[in-house]
């Protein structure tokens, strides 16, 4: 941005699903796929040696990753992924009976940003992690029991019990829900009202403690596809 200058980082790659920066000196989290792969996966980009390292990349594994977020407190990433091979049995379930497709476990991973050593956190039993986010001590998950048909459900988890806590919001969107910086409330793209979704549509913040929707940015002509939260 002070340079005003732009410069391609890598070319072996197939698909990006989502960028997630880190610190000014760490490295750029990616899910995506390698060419001529197919399997989403978890890489960490080094922007000084433009070097990349890949997450469970020997013997083909199938882990699959849906979604990252970056902990700035802890510096660690939180990767949700999924077995493919489990994904595509229940899909074969899904045509045979005709119903509508039950996800497989999903499963959420700390990764240490330096070390890559990783531990899990949760497994959740036929649930689909649509998004997450992370702030100090707690995570923030976007789930739904069917693939793509079931009201999203949100929670809060506790990084270093694993607790899972089920809590209520006045929206209702799979993706860019972000917890704040301070962990009390969350910013989310969505409506001011739960019953229609194009009623205020626009940037919210809502407090945990007040349960209390504060309009950030309301897009009164357009439509506003997403955003991100970045902390400074």
């Amino acid at each position: 941005m002070n340079t005003k200058k732009s410069e391609q980082l890598t070319d072996n790659l197939f698909a990006i699903n989502d960028i997630v920066p880190t610190t000014p000196d760490g490295p750029l989290v990616l899910v995506a796929v390698k060419k001529g792969e197919r399997i989403l996966k978890t890489m960490f980009y080094n922007k000084t040696t433009r070097t990349m390292q890949i997450m469970h990349d020997e013997n083909q594994d199938d882990t699959t990753t849906w979604s990252i977020t970056y902990n700035l407190a802890k510096k660690t990433i939180y990767s949700s992924q999924y077995l493919d091979k489990e994904h595509e049995k229940q899909r074969v379930i899904s045509n045979r009976t005709q119903t509508i497709m039950a996800p497989p476990d999903n499963k959420v991973t700390e990764i240490n940003s330096v070390t890559k050593q990783e531990r899990s956190i949760i497994t959740l039993k036929k649930e689909k992690i649509s998004s997450m986010s992370s702030s100090n001590d707690k995570l923030l998950l976007v789930t739904t029991n069917l693939t793509n048909h079931s009201k999203p459900e949100y929670s809060l988890v506790d990084i270093a019990k694993g607790k899972r806590t089920k809590i209520k919001l006045p929206i209702l969107t799979r993706q860019f829900v972000y917890m704040s910086p301070d962990g009390k409330g969350v910013y989310y793209l969505g409506s001011a009202s739960e019953k229609n979704e194009e009623e205020g549509r626009g940037v919210y913040y809502y407090d945990f403690t007040s349960k209390i929707q504060t309009p950030i940015f309301i897009q009164e002509e357009g439509f506003i596809n997403n955003f991100i939260l970045l902390n400074k």
